[in-house]
């Protein structure tokens, strides 16, 4: 198969969960065989030159994968732009594809991007089938302010109408399948389910024995739906003589607490380095108010961390009180009462936790979960 996989940026020339999601179909869908023309983009000059070149994929991979460099439409600077400059972009990804010379079987369009592919479909354009991956829907999930429930009902509108136009739509499990399904109502025959995955390698043969002095860790970027406010006041109650706390990811320095036991690492972007840091905790946090099914838990739990996660997006799937705690709402006192919870759990009882997670995260490696991609795209490319 032919298949065009366009995105807004691949990991790590741009950071985030659909970014890194890229990064891995870019990886995976050829060794099944696909012929995968990446349409991508970067922002900052060096992000830009790696990406035309990409740095940091092995030649096996480059020789591979055809990609294509989309220069981003300059931003606009209106309340909403958002919105305008995605659309732009996708606009910019249509005329590249069209210069094509041969065709393809499939669109595989990650977030906004496949917007321009739509109208140009339902205009009359001859195009392949085009589904959409939206991934989180954090739009239609729980808002953690004023500001941020205003910012969602200004891309509502867009991501409905992507989704319920688009041939098919790409899903995680529970309540992103309900967002899909019950909330936009896309018929179950458009929706292909597919979960995230975390890449084989990533996953130990055994867990460490949980630390004496307990090691917690957060990994993200500075967002507000990634409840770091109400993390920080939980952890400036505590005066930290059990437990360690570090934060992997660009935390803005104003931003950070003064506390001897909290450390800011910063990004990390390297995967070895990745790994050897996660290897140092105990418990993975993940406190935020919307999600689809983060990278960051999977990862998480391929180095053999409990975790404390709220139940949003498709996390239940993943996260359990076999494995950790699952916090039904976001709130200052739910999420000191889980990590209360946990970080008074014996040694034994907290690696049974951990032991539980790598378990379950062996169901989900990037090996099968792109092949299961590949299968399900080929069922509704050939259905007729």
């Amino acid at each position: 198969m032919r298949i065009a996989l366009t995105t807004d940026g691949v990991y790590p020339y741009v950071l985030g969960g659909i970014q890194r999601h890229s990064s891995m179909l870019l990886k995976h869908l050829p060794v099944h065989g696909v012929e995968l023309v990446v349409f991508h983009t970067a922002y900052s000059e060096s992000a830009i030159q790696a990406a035309k070149n990409l740095d940091g994929f092995s030649e096996e991979i480059k020789s591979q994968v055809e990609h294509v460099f989309v220069e981003y439409p300059k931003r606009a600077k209106f309340p909403g732009h958002y919105i305008y400059d995605s659309h732009n972009y996708s606009k910019r990804l249509l005329e590249k594809f069209m210069d094509q010379d041969k065709a393809f079987d499939f669109v595989y369009a990650q977030g906004l991007t496949g917007r321009a592919f739509i109208e140009a479909k339902r205009n009359g354009r001859s195009l392949p089938p085009i589904g959409v991956n939206c991934h989180g829907y954090e739009m239609f999930q729980h808002a953690a302010n004023l500001r941020n429930k205003l910012e969602h009902l200004l891309l509502r509108r867009t991501f409905a109408r992507i989704t319920q136009q688009a041939d098919y739509v790409f899903s995680f499990s529970g309540k992103i399948r309900a967002i899909i399904g019950n909330r936009l109502a896309v018929s179950s025959d458009k929706i292909i389910e597919i979960p995230n995955a975390v890449e084989a390698s990533w996953i130990r043969t055994s867990c460490k024995p949980s630390r004496r002095k307990r090691r917690f860790v957060f990994l993200g970027r500075y967002e507000r739906r990634k409840g770091i406010e109400e993390l920080h006041e939980v952890l400036s109650r505590w005066d930290g003589s059990e437990v360690e706390f570090v934060f992997i990811g660009p935390i803005p320095g104003e931003e950070q607490l003064n506390l001897p036991w909290v450390n800011y690492l910063g990004p990390i972007f390297e995967s070895e380095s990745l790994k050897k840091e996660l290897d140092r905790g105990d418990v993975l946090v993940c406190p935020s108010y919307s999600e689809g099914m983060p990278t960051v838990i999977l990862e998480a739990m391929a180095r053999g961390l409990a975790i404390v996660a709220t139940d949003v997006g498709a996390v239940s799937g993943i996260v359990s009180d076999a494995n950790g705690y699952l916090i039904s709402k976001l709130s200052v006192k739910s999420l000191e009462s889980a990590l209360l919870k946990i970080s008074s759990l014996a040694g034994h009882e907290l690696d049974e936790l951990k032991k539980a997670s790598l378990k379950k995260v062996s169901k989900y490696t990037w090996d099968e979960v792109s092949l299961d991609t590949l299968n399900s795209i080929q069922s509704v490319v050939f259905r007729k």
